[in-house]
């Protein structure tokens, strides 16, 4: 299992797991609408979104971790913000999510970041309890969303 950088040639795959963690959390996506996104991911520009990918040694595609830089942080220093993190369905328990999570601490480290933040939905239970035994620290927040 390689954690590495979204890159062109992985549109595809990358399109095929933005389709699929929609439909994970239940949002109707007609096919092929995740190729706008997925082009998006492997062409963003510098300093901006990142996706990190976690690719098997027959080199497909099983997960992703989608992030953005913020600022400012405790003491203005800078971090990351991981949006999204996702394994597909038959890839879960395997050790996937702990590696893409290992990419994300080590891509933080070498950027210099204090901090990478993220949530949760309140009744994803399966994704607290992953990041619980992780060791990640929860803290009490209130989200705030502003539709346009």
């Amino acid at each position: 299992m390689q954690i590495r950088h979204a890159k062109r040639g992985d549109e595809g795959q990358l399109a095929f797991l933005l389709e699929d963690h929609e439909r994970h959390y239940g949002n109707p996506i007609a096919e092929g609408a995740g190729a706008h996104g997925a082009t998006f991911l492997v062409e963003a520009p510098p300093g901006g979104t990142m996706c990190l990918v976690a690719e098997r040694e027959d080199g497909r595609l099983v997960g992703f971790a989608i992030l953005n830089p913020y600022f400012p942080g405790p003491n203005l220093t800078h971090g990351l913000y991981l949006k999204e993190l996702y394994v597909a369905g038959d890839a879960r328990s395997a050790g996937v999510g702990e590696k893409l999570i290992e990419g994300i601490r080590s891509l933080a480290q070498s950027r210099g970041d204090t901090r990478v933040l993220w949530t949760t939905g309140e009744a994803n239970a399966g994704s607290q309890r992953f990041y619980d035994r992780l060791g990640m620290r929860r803290e009490k927040k209130v989200y705030y969303v502003m539709d346009l």
